[in-house]
């Protein structure tokens, strides 16, 4: 049931892209991870709470226990990917396939501190790469973690 439900997501991505429009796919997104991984409540429907503490957390935020002073964060900006799904329409290259591939790719969840969250929003960080993300010649170049590096947050995968 639950990859019947991201395989409509990832439709729903589709359509959106074919027809130029990006203001619901945070929510199409989302809603495709947490099918794709089980994170679904009782009724078969999306939980974006189960994500919490799952994955990637910071060494922080593994040890808070009040759900107050965490976030969910994607860990490459949601602009920055959807930027990447328009670079594939632009493309002609929205096969259901090559949508997937490229969240996939990109669409990865932490579990931070609000505090290590204002740590990105200081730097700048909030909701885009940094500059090194897309520089060749320097290390953190297509590195999914760039700014919680630059930002001082340490991720441990669970």
């Amino acid at each position: 049931m639950n990859s019947k439900n991201a395989e409509i997501e990832l439709k729903h991505i589709q359509i959106e892209l074919e027809n130029n429009r990006t203001q619901h796919m945070r929510h199409f997104i989302d809603q495709y991870y947490c099918y794709k991984n089980n994170f679904v409540n009782s009724n078969g429907k999306a939980c974006w709470d189960k994500i919490l503490w799952k994955g990637y957390v910071s060494v922080n935020a593994q040890y808070e226990t009040d759900r107050k002073k965490i976030v969910k964060e994607h860990v490459v900006p949601l602009k920055v990917i959807v930027s990447k799904l328009k670079e594939l329409s632009e493309s002609n290259q929205t096969s259901l396939e090559a949508i997937e591939r490229c969240i996939n790719k990109y669409l990865i969840f932490a579990t931070v501190t609000k505090s290590e969250d204002e740590l990105l929003r200081k730097a700048k960080l909030n909701s885009t790469m940094p500059l090194a993300f897309y520089d060749e010649k320097h290390e953190l170049y297509k590195d999914n973690f760039a700014r919680y590096k630059i930002a001082g947050i340490e991720l441990v995968q669970t």
